[in-house]
């Protein structure tokens, strides 16, 4: 049993099959499989993008921070994602602005964004599970109910062993195509309406830390975001340098809508810009 999935997994043809093609497949082969679900309670979960052509008049609320809404986004910019189907709202972030950066893989003289997202609630709980256990459980930056963690049985550590490589497989451009396989496993864990996110390894931070992907309509109803920050970017063959130059001297939260709130922008001092950030690549 456990060598024919291993071999059915292995010979699928997922370069030329559909997210839905393969979520059909997935789901019939790996019918009974258990995973560990948890609940977490994350409190400053990074975002970032590029800003390098975008104008100051459209960063005026965090929205411009906000996971992208494709309904008001042109076709032309829709891709495939880690988690997320093509034209998909869906909110990456991570634990660790490094990681966040990484991720992001801007270019020298870039101008970039950071928000840092917040609970609006203390005891707000996000349900989640794993895509990518043994590379979690094995991060010394975790201590994670996972180091203790035993599979069900063989079927499913394989399962989850074929599930993680497809979370942690760099992907070049032009090659969009094979994120399909984790967005069909994406699918299948987050059409139960318990589960609000996964987390799996940051690829880009050699998986020393994890991403978190929610739901975005979880985020719209229990997240808010009150640090906004500008860096422009100084990257060579061995680092990122990320040098201040404007921040949200103050976010008015809107408490009903709180992607609308309104940012208060200032430019960063002379000073200011002499502390800079540095990450390894």
């Amino acid at each position: 049993m456990n060598n024919t999935i291993d071999k059915e997994l292995s010979e699928f043809d997922f370069r030329n099959s559909s997210v839905e093609e393969i979520e059909k497949f997935f789901s019939e082969k790996i019918l009974g499989h258990s995973r560990p679900t948890i609940n977490i309670s994350p409190d400053g979960l990074f975002r970032a993008r590029i800003i390098t052509n975008t104008e100051m008049k459209d960063l005026t609320t965090v929205k411009s921070i906000w996971y992208p809404d494709f309904n008001e986004i042109d076709t032309k910019y829709h891709r495939l994602n880690r988690c997320s189907d093509i034209g998909k709202n869906f909110f990456y972030s991570s634990n660790y602005l490094g990681a966040t950066i990484k991720e992001l893989n801007p270019n020298n003289d870039d101008l970039i964004m950071i928000g840092i997202f917040h609970k609006k609630f203390e005891d707000t709980k996000i349900r989640s599970q794993y895509a990518g256990i043994e590379a979690l459980r094995k991060n010394p930056n975790r201590n994670s109910e996972l180091n203790t963690y035993k599979y069900a049985n063989k079927t499913d550590e394989l399962i989850e062993k074929f599930i993680s490589s497809k979370f942690q497989e760099r992907i070049e451009k032009q090659q969009e195509y094979k994120y399909k396989a984790s967005i069909a496993f994406s699918n299948i864990l987050l059409k139960n309406d318990g589960i609000d996110c996964i987390i799996y390894p940051s690829v880009a931070s050699n998986l020393e830390f994890e991403n978190y992907g929610i739901k975005a309509k979880f985020v719209d109803e229990h997240l808010y975001c009150d640090k906004v920050h500008v860096y422009r970017v100084i990257k060579n063959s061995t680092e990122f340098e990320l040098v201040p130059i404007r921040f949200g001297k103050r976010v008015l939260i809107d408490k009903v809508t709180p992607k609308n709130s309104v940012i208060e922008w200032e430019e960063n001092s002379d000073l200011d810009r002499d502390i800079t950030i540095k990450y390894c690549l």
